[in-house]
C-alpha cells in the first residue's frame, strides 16, 4: 500500500465563513512566486469537478497511491490573516474542519483530514480536538510561525497538547509561505520567492522543533505524536546533533528540566516527511530510522510532480533500500497517523 502523508486539497469558496473574502487576499508573494498546478501537468478532469472527492481519488490512481492524508491549501492562510477577529479564526478554523471531515466520508477508506487547530484561542484549540475526534480527523495543523504572540511550545498549549495526546491525534506542523503579515524567517531580508521559499520551511520547522523541545511541550506531552511535514529532511540529522549539544550544554540552567536529548525526544514522539524531490532522505533514515520518515507528494501544489512524484523519489534516493522504502511509503503513516484499521484498498 502506498500513502502519501501530506496531499492538498482545493477547498471551494466559503467554507471560512466572515474570515474569507473575494476582496481580500489573505497571501502576499512576490510577482514570480510560481501559482500553476504541478507545474503545469494535466488536471483537466480535477479542475472540470472542482477538485471533488471522487475527481482527487481519479488523480491517485493515476499516481498509483492507494491512500492519502489530506491537508488543506487555501486554509493554510485564510484563519490566519491579521485583519481578522479571534471569532471569526476560530470559525475559519471549524468550517475548514467540518468540510475536510465530510469530504474524506467519501471514501474514508482511502481519504483521511487532518483539521486546523484554532491557537488562536487555546480553550477552542481544545474542544477542537474532542470535534475533531467526533468527526474521523486524524490530526490538527498548526503553523510554525511565531503567531498570537507565542512560540508553539507556549505552556498556553498545554490543555491542547494534553487533548491531542489523549485522543491519540497527531500534532501536524505545517508551513506556507505567504500569510500576509505573518513573521517569517526570510521575509526580513529578502523580496524574492526562491530566497523567502528555500528559508521559510525548513528553517521555521527548525524553530518550532526548538521550541517544543527547548520549552518542555515533549517533556510535559511524552505521547504527544509531533509531524514536521513539507520541508525536506536532511536538516533533520543536523539540528538534532545541534539541540543534543545545546541541551547538555545548558543543562545546569535553561535546560535542567528537560530529561531527554532532542534526538531521544524526537525519537519518543517524532515523524518528518520527505518530498519526491528530496535527495537526502537515505541519509536521514540513517540517522532516525525510517519509521521516523514518510513520504508526502504535496499534490497538487505548484512544486508536486505529478504522476510521477513516486517514480521522482525512488531517482533522488538510488542509495534507499528497499525494506526502508517500503516504511516510508506505507508502514510509518499507517503506524504515525494510527490508520492501520482504516486505510483498506479496494
Amino acid at each position: 500500500m502506498i500513502i502519501d502523508a501530506d496531499a492538498h486539497v482545493i477547498e471551494p469558496y466559503g467554507i471560512f465563513g466572515a474570515a474569507q473574502r473575494l476582496d481580500r487576499n489573505p497571501m502576499e508573494l512576490p510577482a514570480a512566486t510560481p501559482t500553476t498546478a504541478c507545474g503545469g501537468a494535466d488536471l483537466s478532469d480535477q479542475w472540470d469537478h472542482a477538485f471533488d472527492a471522487a475527481s482527487y481519488l481519479r488523480a491517485m490512481d493515476a499516481q498509483g497511491i492507494d491512500a492519502a492524508v489530506l491537508y488543506p491549501s487555501v486554509g493554510l492562510f485564510v484563519p490566519f490573516q491579521p485583519e481578522i477577529s479571534i471569532g471569526e479564526h476560530v470559525d475559519a478554523c471549524a468550517g475548514y474542519n467540518h468540510w475536510i471531515a465530510a469530504y474524506c466520508g467519501y471514501r474514508s477508506a482511502r481519504l483521511a483530514g487532518v483539521g486546523i487547530a484554532p491557537l488562536g484561542d487555546p480553550d477552542r484549540a481544545v474542544a477542537a480536538v474532542s470535534d475533531a475526534l467526533h468527526h474521523g480527523l486524524v490530526g490538527l495543523m498548526v503553523r510554525p510561525n511565531f503567531l498570537f504572540g507565542r512560540n508553539l511550545g507556549d505552556r498556553a498549549y498545554d490543555g491542547f497538547f494534553a487533548a491531542l495526546a489523549d485522543a491519540g491525534l497527531v500534532l501536524a506542523v505545517h508551513e506556507g509561505l505567504g500569510v500576509r503579515g505573518c513573521p517569517t524567517i526570510g521575509g526580513d531580508r529578502f523580496d524574492s520567492f526562491a530566497a523567502r521559499h528555500l528559508l521559510s520551511h525548513p528553517m521555521e520547522q527548525m524553530a518550532t522543533m526548538a521550541s517544543l523541545m527547548l520549552d518542555g511541550a515533549l517533556e510535559r506531552h511524552p505521547t504527544l505524536r509531533v509531524a514536521f511535514l513539507e520541508s525536506g529532511t536532511g536538516w533533520l540529522p543536523y539540528w538534532l546533533a545541534r539541540l543534543d549539544d545545546h541541551i547538555h550544554w545548558m543543562s545546569d540552567s535553561e535546560t535542567e528540566g528537560l530529561s531527554l536529548s532532542a534526538s531521544e525526544y524526537f525519537a519518543r514522539q517524532c515523524c518528518i516527511s520527505t518530498d519526491p524531490e528530496d535527495p537526502l532522505c537515505a541519509r536521514t533514515v540513517a540517522s532516525v530510522g525510517a519509521d521516523h520518515v514518510m513520504w508526502a507528494s504535496d499534490f497538487p501544489h505548484p512544486d508536486a510532480a505529478f504522476p510521477d512524484a513516486l517514480e521522482e523519489f525512488r531517482h533522488h534516493n538510488p542509495d534507499l533500500a528497499e525494506s526502508d522504502a517500503t516504511t516510508i511509503l506505507s508502514e510509518t503513516p499507517l503506524d504515525f497517523y494510527g490508520l492501520h484499521d482504516r486505510f483498506v484498498v479496494g
